[in-house]
């Protein structure tokens, strides 16, 4: 299998992350960048579409019951917390992170994230970000699929708030010939996003 965990210019392009290596590949500064592809394997070896699926039986009917769904959401956030990623993913991630941070943990093309100051902790973090796809409303806006869509998750080396910048925005904007957003921390780009979202 491909190394789990990428530094961004060598991950395979697509979506945000093609568009942050093409910026980046044309000169543009991006906080150092790394892509966690391990969702699915993750899901498969822990057994989770089979457990999760058991989980919400009976929660989606002619009418969706609420309190089950409640249980359901909140017994799949607690399977993918407490179920293991492989130690040598385990290990690959935090060597990938060794001697960085702090970071911000996000999927790609999505704004929302996770915070850690060590390598450790952003283990703990991926963790939570992949849990949070079982919030009630998460579920909710999927459904009838149950399962999230397998993103990449970014892991970003970031100390501070991020921030929209109009003036980058204006730049990069010109550079690709179609209008974007773009956000920074000190200066250097983080997300990109079209002015529509995604």
């Amino acid at each position: 299998m491909a190394k789990p965990v990428l530094p961004l210019k060598e991950a395979p392009a697509s979506g945000e992350v093609a568009l942050l290596r093409l910026l980046e590949a044309r000169g543009q500064e991006v906080v150092p960048t790394w892509v966690v592809d391990l969702e699915a394997e993750f899901y498969r070896l822990a057994n989770l579409p089979e457990r999760i699926t058991a989980l919400f039986q009976g929660v989606f009917g002619v009418r969706i019951d609420e309190e089950r769904l409640l249980v359901a959401a909140e017994e799949a956030r607690r399977a993918v917390r407490e179920s293991y990623l492989l130690p040598e993913r385990a290990e690959a991630f935090l060597e990938a992170l060794k001697g960085r941070g702090p970071f911000l943990l996000r999927y790609a093309g999505e704004a929302e994230g996770e915070r850690a100051s060590t390598p450790q902790e952003a283990l703990f973090a991926l963790k939570r970000l992949w849990a949070r796809r079982f919030e009630v409303e998460a579920i909710l806006e999927r459904y009838p699929a149950l399962l999230p869509p397998f993103t990449p998750v970014l892991v970003q080396e970031v100390a501070g708030e991020v921030a929209e910048d109009p003036f980058l925005s204006l730049d990069l904007s010109r550079a690709l010939g179609r209008e974007v957003v773009a956000y920074a921390w000190a200066g250097k780009l983080v997300r990109v996003e079209s002015p529509h979202g995604g």
